[in-house]
Order: C-alpha cells, then sequence, then structure tokens
C-alpha cells in the first residue's frame, strides 16, 4: 500500500505545483466535500441497489486511500507555498533605495561585470518594506566606469561570512516565458531567493563584521577558502573551473563552451556537486569506515561495524554536502541517501520499494518544488529503473556485466525524458559516461577534495591532469558528425508510447518479444507533420526581456528576425531561448536569419543560434566591421554564410506569403545612427499581415512614410524602438494602424519602455497592446479570416508564483 500512496502524495504535490492561484478557503471546502463522497462510496456495500465484491470494496477503499493522500500532498505543499509567499517583496518596494544589515551567505562569484552574492537579511531600516529572507545582489563595476580612479579602485571585495550594511534596489523574480523555457521565477521560489537587485555603489557601504559565527556564513567562508586555494593552486585554467564545480558547486568559472561539450557529450550530469558523487563518496566512506572498524574487533562490541560503516558513509556525505553550501538539488540528494541508509539499518527485511518510497516521502515533504526540478525525477527515476531492470534475475551477474548492464539500461530508458526535457540525446554518451563516471566519481573528485583540504598541492594537479585527459577525450567524441541527436518536443501520446515501451525493453531475458518494445518509439521520432497550409503562417514574439526575437513560419520555411542580447560574457538570449525553442519546434535550420541593426538587445544572441540551428542566408544592415561578423568567423557552418545586405525593394515569396523589405535605402541621404538603419520588412499574408520595425526611431518613420505611405497598413507591428518616446509617432501609428501592437520590453527596465504616451497612441486607433514583461512570449496564427489567433504564454500557462 505504500508505494500507491506515494504516488497519491506525488500526484497531488505536483497538481498544486501547476496551479495558476493558490486555492480559496470555499474551493477547498467543496472538494473537502467531494472526498468525503469518495470515503462514505469507499466504506459502502451497495451503490444503486447493486452489491458490491470484496474485491471491488478493496479497490475502492485502496483508489480512496489514495486520493486522500493527493488531497493531504496538495493541501501541505499549497500551505508551503502560501507561507513562503507571505515573505514576498511587495511591488511597491521595487526598484526603491532599501537600506539593510546583512550576512554573505554564499562563495562570490566574480566577472567583468562585478561581484555577485546571496545575503541574509538581519535588519531592514524602511519598516514600509518588509523583505525576504534571502536577496540575491550584484555588485556592478559599470556604476564605476564613469567615475574617477580613486573611486574605481574603492570598490569593495566582498567575502563569504563577511556583515556589510549598505543600500540596495531589488526586484521581485520575474522570469521570461517561453514555450519550453526556463523559469526563473519558479527556481527562485524552490530554492529560496525571495528577491535581486543591486547594490547602489553611490550610497554608503559598511563591513560591519569580518566573519560572523552563524552556520551558514561560516559554512560559505569555509567553501570560499577551499575555492582560493583550489584558483591558487591551479591558476585560471579551464581545469580550475572544473574542479571548484565538483568540490565546492561553484560552477561560475566554466565556460559556455566547455558546458556546450558536457551536453553534447551527456555527462553534465557529473559536473556538479551531483547526487552520483555524493552516493560514490558515501560508499567510499562506508568502505573505509567498515575497514577500520573491522581492524578494531572491541569496538565492534560496542557498535556493530556494519551500523558503523552506515554512520561512516553518511558523514562523509553531510561534510561533501555542505562543500555545496547545502544547495537545494544537494539537501535532495543527502535526504533521499539518508533515508535509505536509515531503512537500509533497520533490523528489518524491507522491500526496496517501500525503502525507495520512504526516501521519496521525506524529499517531497521537506521540499514541495522538487517535483518542479528535472533532476528529482532523474535521480529517482533512475533508482527506480535500476531496481525494475535489475530484478528478477535467475543469478546476479558478474560486475563488469552488471557495469554494462546498467549503464546500457539507464541510456535507453533516458532516451524520451531526455528527449522531452531538452530535445536532444548525445548518442555519444554511453561512452563518454562508461569513462567519465568511473573517473570522475573515483578519481578526480576524491583527489580535488583530498588536495584542496590538506596542503598537498599534486593530488590537485593530479586530479586537474585526469581531468585535462577525460576532456581532451570528450572533445574528439563531440566531433563526431553523429554525436548528438535533436527532436522536437513530443505530443503527450507519443512520450507515454516510448515510456511503455522502454519498459517493454527493461523486461527480464527471456521475455519474448522484449525488442519489439522499439516500434513503439517510432512515433516519437517521426516529424510532426505541418499545420500550415500555402497562404498561412505563424508568429512567435519570444520574451527575451529587454530586446527583440520574432520567428515567422511558412508552410515549409521559417525566418528569424533578431536574437536578442548579450546578457553577459558566457549568457545570452539566443543560447538560453532562442536556441531553445527552434529545437522545441525541430527546426534543425533556417532558411533566412536576420539582424536589423547592430544593437546588443537585437543581434547579442544571433552567432548562439546559427551555431546550433544555421541558416541558408544572413539579412542584415551591419557594416562590414561590425564584431558581430568575426564571431561568425569561428563558427564553421556559419562562416560561409552568404550574407546580404538589407536594402528597400528587395522582395522573395515563401508558400504564397509575400516578404517585402522597406527600409533602409540603398543610399540614404545622410549618415543615420544605427536605430535608424533598422531593416524593416513586411510580412503580408492570406490572413493579414506583420510589420517587423526594429529599432527606428522618428526620421526613419518619416523616411518609411515618404517611401511606401499607405502601403503601410499592418494587421500586426512590434512597437519601433520597444515603445520609447523617440519612435511610434502620431502619424506613423496612424499609417500603420494596427489591430495589434506588441512592445518587447524587459522586467521594470531602465529605460522605462513602453512609454505610457506612446501606449495612448495605440489606444487612440484601438489597437489591441501586448508586452512581453506582463505577457510573456506572443504566438499569432495566421490561419483563418483577416485576423491572427493570438495566444501569450502566461496565459496558456499560468502558475501561481507568477
Amino acid at each position: 500500500m505504500l508505494p500507491g500512496a506515494t504516488l497519491g502524495l506525488l500526484f497531488g504535490v505536483w497538481l498544486f505545483q501547476q496551479q495558476a492561484q493558490l486555492w480559496s478557503l470555499p474551493v477547498w471546502l467543496g472538494w473537502l466535500a467531494a472526498l468525503g463522497l469518495v470515503a462514505l462510496l469507499a466504506n459502502s456495500r451497495h451503490i444503486g441497489g447493486v452489491r458490491l465484491t470484496s474485491a471491488v470494496r478493496l479497490f475502492c477503499r485502496r483508489l480512496g486511500c489514495i486520493l486522500l493522500v493527493a488531497a493531504i500532498g496538495f493541501a501541505w505543499a499549497q500551505a508551503r507555498a502560501a507561507w513562503r509567499l507571505q515573505t514576498a517583496l511587495s511591488q511597491a518596494c521595487e526598484q526603491q533605495p532599501l537600506k539593510i544589515q546583512a550576512v554573505i551567505v554564499s562563495v562570490p562569484a566574480r566577472d567583468a561585470r562585478g561581484q555577485h552574492v546571496d545575503v541574509a537579511v538581519e535588519r531592514t531600516f524602511n519598516a514600509h518594506c518588509p523583505l525576504p529572507p534571502r536577496l540575491r545582489l550584484h555588485l556592478y563595476e559599470q556604476s564605476y566606469r564613469h567615475a574617477p580612479a580613486t573611486s574605481r579602485n574603492a570598490l569593495p571585495l566582498l567575502q563569504a561570512g563577511e556583515r556589510w550594511q549598505f543600500t540596495v534596489k531589488l526586484k521581485r523574480p520575474h522570469a521570461t516565458r517561453n514555450p519550453h523555457g526556463f523559469d526563473y521565477a519558479a527556481w527562485c521560489l524552490a530554492n529560496q531567493v525571495g528577491a535581486a537587485g543591486s547594490i547602489v555603489s553611490k550610497a554608503p557601504m559598511r563591513k560591519l563584521q569580518a566573519m560572523v559565527w552563524q552556520p551558514a556564513a561560516m559554512v560559505a567562508h569555509w567553501r570560499a577558502l577551499v575555492g582560493e586555494r583550489i584558483q591558487q593552486v591551479l591558476g585560471p585554467s579551464p581545469a580550475s573551473g572544473v574542479l571548484r564545480a565538483l568540490v565546492i558547486g561553484d560552477d561560475s568559472q566554466i565556460s559556455r563552451a566547455d558546458w556546450q561539450l558536457f551536453v553534447d557529450t551527456g555527462i553534465n550530469h557529473l559536473i556538479s556537486i551531483s547526487g552520483l558523487h555524493i552516493t560514490m563518496l558515501a560508499g567510499l566512506g562506508y568502505l573505509l569506515t567498515g575497514w577500520v572498524w573491522r581492524k578494531q574487533p572491541r569496538w565492534a562490541l560496542y557498535v556493530p561495524s556494519t551500523l558503523a560503516a552506515r554512520v561512516g558513509g553518511a558523514l562523509v556525505a553531510v561534510v561533501y554536502s555542505a562543500l555545496a553550501g547545502f544547495s537545494i538539488p544537494t539537501q535532495r540528494t543527502l535526504w533521499m541517501l539518508l533515508t535509505m541508509l536509515g531503512m537500509l539499518s533497520l533490523r528489518r527485511q524491507l522491500p526496496f520499494s517501500w525503502i525507495l518510497s520512504v526516501a521519496l516521502w521525506v524529499v517531497v515533504v521537506l521540499d514541495p518544488w522538487a517535483v518542479l526540478a528535472p533532476g528529482f525525477w532523474l535521480s529517482f527515476g533512475a533508482v527506480a529503473l535500476l531496481a525494475f531492470g535489475m530484478g528478477g534475475r535467475l543469478r546476479p551477474p558478474s560486475a563488469w556485466r552488471a557495469a554494462v548492464h546498467t549503464q546500457s539500461m539507464i541510456t535507453l530508458a533516458f532516451v524520451p525524458i531526455l528527449i522531452l526535457l531538452f530535445n536532444q540525446v548525445s548518442l555519444v554518451s554511453p561512452f563518454a559516461n562508461a569513462l567519465a563516471i568511473p573517473l570522475v566519481s573515483l578519481g578526480v573528485v576524491p583527489l580535488a577534495i583530498a588536495g584542496a583540504m590538506l596542503p598537498v598541492d599534486a593530488l590537485l594537479m593530479l586530479a586537474a591532469q585526469l581531468w585535462q585527459g577525460l576532456a581532451w577525450l570528450l572533445h574528439w567524441f563531440s566531433q563526431l558528425s553523429w554525436a548528438v541527436w535533436y527532436l522536437p518536443t513530443p505530443s503527450l501520446s507519443a512520450w507515454l508510447l516510448a515510456m511503455l515501451g522502454m519498459l517493454v525493453l527493461l523486461l527480464p531475458k527471456g521475455w519474448p518479444l522484449r525488442w519489439f518494445g522499439l516500434l513503439l518509439w517510432l512515433p516519437l521520432c517521426l516529424p510532426a507533420p505541418s499545420v500550415l497550409k500555402p497562404g498561412d503562417m505563424r508568429v512567435t514574439v519570444l520574451d527575451i526581456g529587454q530586446g527583440l526575437s520574432v520567428l515567422v513560419q511558412t508552410a515549409s520555411h521559417a525566418m528569424l528576425y533578431d536574437a536578442g542580447p548579450v546578457y553577459h560574457e558566457d549568457s545570452d538570449a539566443g543560447q538560453r531561448i532562442v536556441l531553445p525553442y527552434l529545437r522545441h519546434l525541430g527546426l534543425s535550420r533556417l532558411d533566412l536569419a536576420v539582424v536589423s541593426h547592430d544593437d546588443n538587445d537585437h543581434v547579442g544572441g544571433m552567432a548562439s543560434v546559427l551555431a546550433g540551428v544555421p541558416a541558408t542566408h544572413l539579412l542584415s544592415s551591419l557594416g562590414t566591421d561590425a564584431a558581430f561578423f568575426e564571431q561568425l568567423q569561428a563558427i564553421p557552418q556559419a562562416a560561409s554564410m552568404p550574407h546580404l545586405a538589407c536594402q528597400a525593394g528587395q522582395h522573395w515569396q515563401w508558400d504564397q506569403v509575400s516578404f517585402k523589405v522597406l527600409y533602409p535605402l540603398a543610399q540614404p541621404e545622410t549618415p543615420l545612427k544605427d536605430n535608424d538603419k533598422s531593416c524593416v520588412i513586411q510580412v503580408i499574408s492570406a490572413h493579414g499581415s506583420l510589420l517587423l520595425t526594429g529599432d527606428i526611431e522618428q526620421y526613419g518613420e518619416q523616411r518609411l512614410l515618404e517611401q511606401s505611405g499607405k502601403n503601410l497598413a499592418s494587421t500586426v507591428m512590434t512597437m519601433p524602438h520597444h515603445g520609447s518616446k523617440t519612435s511610434s509617432s502620431p502619424a506613423f501609428v496612424q499609417a500603420v494602424k494596427p489591430s495589434i501592437a506588441i512592445a518587447t520590453v524587459g522586467y521594470l527596465n531602465r529605460f522605462g519602455h513602453p512609454k505610457q504616451a506612446v501606449l495612448s497612441r495605440y489606444e487612440a486607433i484601438d489597437s489591441q497592446r501586448y508586452r512581453s514583461d506582463q505577457h510573456g512570449a506572443v504566438m499569432l496564427d495566421f490561419t483563418q479570416g483577416n485576423h491572427p489567433t493570438v495566444l501569450t504564454w502566461r496565459q496558456v500557462e499560468p502558475h501561481y508564483w507568477d
């Protein structure tokens, strides 16, 4: 019965995390009444005059018990969420200067932009603005860019464990919302980050104490010292960044290229303090403690050697988790491991399903947001699948056969899951993991920890050399043409069939027709037929913060217009948002990539997109000296891509949909600023039209009015320059007269876009107005009538934390 109740708990907690809002008391009373009715029916002997058999009554009782547990799980998750949301930052306090006293409880991350730390708030000096207990803060170097040199040198160096008093400006956690995208707001809620913002460098900053003797501060200080030792011994090398991630869980120094290598070879789960490393080190602690205990027979008189070994393994797991700063994913693994060790220590023979169920109860009750994390499902799923796949054997296989069988089972089992979550499967992953798992978990990690904790530099150097050898092999694997397989996000029915096929494949040897389970994978692998017909088009205006990225699809072609900004050195909108969306759709190639003009918030992410999904042609208004073309030279598949200069008069047709370039002119009258060089494209379908305006300002709008006049009228328009006061002139708005106007803006952006005066102009002509910061991605289907069907992603997937 426990496994069934566990499924009920999982379902109840998962169902709550899909809710758009917290339930009110009347809704709860209604559901309690429904549960009471289910309980009554479960204990009835007759229903509608029909006598129920004992088997049916037993089934009803069990089903009623599962539903009751699901309701309890739902209620518990809601209570935890309501409690945590009580500490949320008030909207009225966002971007207000707030003086606080706080302790740094993370290892500071430092890059070209500045310093980034997590702090625990001890005191706030603003009674009208209560603050969340934990904040993520940034001290930006840019604040000192135009200051005197003496001021720039005065920028303080934040250290873990210090107590500070400073002024901050905060925002509530806000995520860009796109199909198949990462939800940062959900991550903040799960990781107890109540708000994020910047330290006001112009206001006084006062260090109150160099070391605070509190557990979180002491652990952070210890981790920082260990990280500094790794840095001192190995210097700023790729191996140093990886060893910091493996030892203290700080992956901020791993480059984006290295991360891509780990993803493409399927070993990214190893490059952090993962559940596998914690389990492996706990196993080493178990073996070492048991060996020491057996060398001292008298100790066994007081504590059995098996129990001592389990305690030793648990202590190693706790210490290693502390090195990771007790991050939320690490806590989940630790709770799971400690619960299993505790259950195994009971003097009772318990089914493995009971042990796994109790561990799952502990994790989900302590952390109801675990069900939102892919790692939770992958960890418990891997253990459950191994138990299922290795069970039912007449005799245990040899060690090497067991290792091969385990690797093959995990590889097969995770294919449907990885396609659903990440739209890719690394075909070289079985070979890469067969080398990396033992080498990293039993070689690199123990050596790196020993070298970081002990004054023996040779251990760290040996760990680095082992890693460098592995990295060379991984790079060789990644260069194979068949290394990675990309697939679109499958339908629910196709995915469930594939999961059923996976279970059939994992049945014990001797079951007939096991390999026919592969046939159930076919719907997962077959390309989805296009739902667009000639004359139709689909437009997705992505939510990428302050910037622009629009995908236009016809029946058999696709055009990407801009790809958003670079966020910092190793992150941009192309890599984080646009590329995952293209792979979610199953697009392996673009017919045209358009860079409207040379502004970071438009061109910044395009190189990352083209590195993953090449384009047949590139159209832009960029000069030949633009830095973007230097980036393309480093991308083999993009270096030789034909480039066309964007000029008024260019036109083409795809699937009975017309594309026209309206601006800029081939020979402008005067030199133009970058914004007024924006490539303006009008797309006309059988069911409406779209005008993509880039960042043109009033000068460019006036030239368009002179050249195109009445031909500017369009059903949908992206607001020029994000709705700035220097664009969307009244005459231009009247000429286009869009039914729908979309502003792509960042949440509480520093420019104040879109301006209220601009919004009023669109309101005056009865345009529907959409904002990416409020609506998320805006999806428009031009498939029937003269007006598109509009969906916004926050409307499609609402969440209570929004």
